[in-house]
C-alpha cells in the first residue's frame, strides 16, 4: 500500500526540513501563502498535515506588528483547520511547544497548564482550536508539546549558541548562571518520533523529549573538561527553573532512552 502524503506547513521551520528529507512524499507550504489565500491540501486524495507554523523563532519578541504577529501564530492555523474534514485529511500533528507547561518540574500531558507569556498562551489557544475543530470533524488530531530542540538547521537554540561561541569565539550569554534545568531533544528524534506517531495508534496529547533535564552550566563544564573554553557574558533575566518532559506517553511509539544527548552533540560540533 502506498504512503500517504504528507503536508507540512510551516517552511520556515528547522523541524519541517529534517521532515521533508526524512518522510516520503512531502509537500511544504509556507504559512504566508496560507496567510494569503492558498489552500494547503491536495485537490484530490487523503493526506496526512502537520502544522508547524509560528511566528519565526527569531522573532517572537517582535511585537512591531502585532496583527500579522497573531495572524502567523493562530490565523494560519484556523485556515488550515477550516479546510481539513475526515474525507481529506487522514491525520493532523500540530507542533505546539514546552512553554505551555510553564515551571513544572516533570511535565505531564495530564498536568494542568500553566503558559507565561505571549508565546506560550497562543500556543495554547491553538492546541484548543486544533482538538476542537477536529474533534468536530473527524480527524485524528495529535498535539505535540516539544521540548528544547538542537541540531539540524537549528541556529537560535541554547545549544546552537554554545556551538556558535565554542567555534568563534564570540561572547555566550549565560543567564542565572546556566543553572535553569531544561530537557534538550535532537531534531531527528523529533522527526523519529513524529513518523511513528504518523504510522500508529492515535494519541491526542504526547510530549516530545527526552526524559533528562540538564544544565547549560553542565555543558559547558563539559567543553571545559575538554579544554574548550567559551567566553560567556553573565546575564540575569526572568526564566523558567525547570522543564523536564514525563516521557510516558512517547515511549509507546519510540525509545527516548536512545535519543542524542546535547553534550556529547556539542562536544562533536566543536571537535572536543
Amino acid at each position: 500500500m502506498p504512503p500517504v502524503p504528507t503536508v507540512i506547513v510551516g517552511s520556515d521551520s528547522n523541524l519541517t526540513r529534517a521532515l521533508a528529507r526524512a518522510l516520503p512524499q512531502v509537500t511544504v507550504v509556507s504559512g504566508r501563502a496560507i496567510a494569503e489565500g492558498a489552500d494547503p491540501l491536495p485537490s484530490s486524495g487523503r493526506c496526512d498535515v502537520v502544522v508547524n507554523a509560528f511566528q519565526p523563532s527569531d522573532r517572537l519578541s517582535d511585537l512591531s506588528a502585532p496583527v500579522r504577529y497573531v495572524e502567523l501564530a493562530v490565523g494560519v492555523t484556523a485556515r488550515v483547520l477550516d479546510r481539513v474534514a475526515g474525507e481529506r485529511v487522514r491525520r493532523l500533528i500540530y507542533t505546539s511547544s514546552a512553554s505551555v507547561y510553564g515551571d513544572n518540574v516533570e511535565c505531564r500531558e495530564t498536568d494542568r497548564i500553566r503558559p507565561s507569556g505571549l508565546h506560550a498562551s497562543l500556543k495554547a489557544a491553538n492546541e484548543a482550536l486544533v482538538q476542537g475543530v477536529c474533534a468536530e470533524r473527524g480527524v485524528d488530531a495529535t498535539v505535540t508539546r516539544v521540548f528544547n530542540v538542537f541540531g539540524g538547521a537549528d541556529r537560535f537554540s541554547v545549544i546552537g549558541k554554545i556551538v556558535e561561541a565554542a567555534r568563534t569565539g564570540r561572547t555566550f550569554q549565560l543567564a542565572n548562571g546556566g543553572n535553569a534545568t531544561r530537557d534538550f531533544v535532537h531534531v531527528d528524534d523529533v522527526v523519529r518520533s513524529y513518523a511513528a506517531l504518523l504510522s500508529g495508534p492515535p494519541v491526542g496529547l504526547v510530549n516530545v523529549a527526552s526524559g533528562v533535564g540538564v544544565t547549560v552550566r553542565s555543558i559547558l563544564d563539559a567543553l571545559a573538561l575538554r579544554g574548550i573554553e567559551v567566553n560567556v557574558a553573565h546575564v540575569a533575566r526572568d526564566e523558567i527553573r525547570v522543564s523536564t518532559a514525563n516521557v510516558d506517553v512517547l515511549s509507546r511509539y519510540v525509545d527516548p532512552t536512545g535519543f542524542a544527548r546535547p553534550a556529547p552533540f556539542v562536544l562533536r560540533e566543536v571537535g572536543g
